[in-house]
């Protein structure tokens, strides 16, 4: 099977390219290029769009402006991306009757322009499959970690934890740090992503990738400063813009009910955290230089 995916040249898509890529061939659209890269275009470009569904048999979208912060006076280039590149790919997916999934997001609630505009796209990715026939697949993708996560310009919170945990340099925490972020491993939430797309599943409910655990910034914090033995001080500054204090972002219990019912997916099947963060800051650890 041919699969696209929009958006592949970013992190959650190399990671999802590497898991479909042992039993299906994958093409990559994206307006970055790397030495794996298919088709070069944006998806606000509907004829590009229209042209790259033309070439695969399911596909994926994971293609988007990201951040929180710094989108905030940025809400049209959210929109023009996020929402109406979304429904470029919904169209060409109408036309040619090709299956596929859209990535959301697990802080859906949040008033910024990431979450409103992932949030909307989710929500007509819903009203395609009632209203004009197509099978899209949509997963909220909690807080996904893992090798390969870009430290900037968008400030994520592991990368920045771990890098800077390496380098002894000062760690910043938005906030008390008591906030509940579910950390999923990369590996772990793009084989949910592959499920949901593949799978003979509904197509009108809203999948969950997340870990759950209750897991607490600090608690990532300490996590890491434990792997990396660092000296880093840690400073906690007033939450950003855009941003909520004390928020709950993780799996929901009907997430877990779905993703055992729809998916056959279950707990034990995901990476433990402290494995996972291991994995993560021994990657970073060998690209240090890169971020030095």
């Amino acid at each position: 099977m041919r699969i696209m995916i929009f958006g592949g040249n970013g992190f959650i898509g190399q990671h999802l390219a590497e898991n479909l890529e042992l039993n299906h061939q994958v093409e990559i659209f994206d307006r970055k290029t790397t030495p794996r890269s298919g088709y070069f275009g944006d998806i606000k470009d509907r004829e590009a769009v229209f042209q790259a569904m033309s070439h695969c048999d399911r596909w994926a979208n994971l293609a988007g402006v990201l951040g929180t912060q710094e989108l905030i006076c940025d809400a049209a280039g959210a929109v023009q991306t996020n929402i109406l590149g979304a429904v470029n790919i919904f169209d060409a997916a109408t036309a040619f009757q090709k299956p596929g999934l859209q990535i959301a997001v697990g802080n859906y609630w949040m008033l910024n322009p990431y979450s409103i505009t992932r949030t909307a796209s989710e929500r007509f990715a819903l009203f395609y499959n009632r209203e004009r026939g197509t099978d899209i697949r949509v997963v909220r993708a909690m807080n996904v970690f893992g090798e390969g996560q870009a430290q900037r310009p968008i400030r994520k919170l592991v990368p920045n934890l771990i890098v800077n945990a390496l380098l002894d340099q000062p760690i910043t925490i938005y906030g008390d740090g008591e906030q509940i972020m579910d950390l999923i491993y990369v590996k772990d939430a793009v084989e949910i992503l592959s499920r949901a797309l593949l799978a003979d599943a509904p197509n009108s409910i809203v999948y969950e990738a997340g870990a759950g655990g209750d897991v607490t910034v600090n608690q990532a914090l300490n996590i890491v400063c434990q792997l990396t033995e660092s000296l880093s001080p840690v400073e906690y500054l007033p939450m950003r813009p855009g941003e909520e204090p004390n928020a709950v972002v993780q799996i929901s219990t009907q997430g877990w009910v779905d993703l055992r019912g729809y998916l056959d997916y279950h707990p034990s099947d995901l990476t433990p955290l402290a494995k996972a963060m291991a994995q993560t800051v021994n990657w970073y650890r060998e690209h240090l230089v890169e971020f030095n």
